[in-house]
């Protein structure tokens, strides 16, 4: 029996956060006094950077698609089933999921307010917040 479902789509609020963070990053790399000798270790770093963001807007949008809460502890998502292992920890409007396959896969799922509708986002919290759903 499904308790909740719904469709993510990319989180804005993820993908912002991820370009503020890698720019900050990347704009310290830039600005820091470089030594002339070390002209290549900063292009490498400079590089690992820039790709470090391109990976990480792949993964958030990577985490589109039809997920779906079936009993307190169990969710379906990316057409698996995954055990919650952990109490969902919450700041603001943001949600992580600990989470584990069959096989023994772990994931982190960060679920965004951004990235569902309000009242699909308000009837997650109230299922995996709620005393029943956390026994652990």
């Amino acid at each position: 029996m499904v308790q909740w479902q719904s469709d993510l789509h990319v989180s804005w609020q993820a993908q912002w956060v991820s370009l503020m963070l890698h720019g900050v990053v990347i704009l310290l790399l830039l600005l820091a006094p470089w030594p002339p000798n070390y002209t290549v270790a900063w292009m490498v770093l400079l590089t690992l950077v820039v790709l470090e963001s391109v990976r990480s807007q792949r993964r958030i949008r990577r985490r589109e698609g039809a997920i779906a809460l079936l009993t307190e502890r169990r969710l379906r998502w990316r057409q698996k089933e995954w055990r919650i292992t952990r109490r969902p920890w919450q700041i603001g409007s943001a949600m992580l999921l600990m989470l584990r396959d069959n096989n023994g896969q772990r994931e982190r799922l960060w679920l965004l307010r951004d990235s569902m509708d309000e009242a699909s986002w308000r009837q997650l919290r109230q299922c995996l917040l709620s005393k029943e759903s956390v026994d652990e």
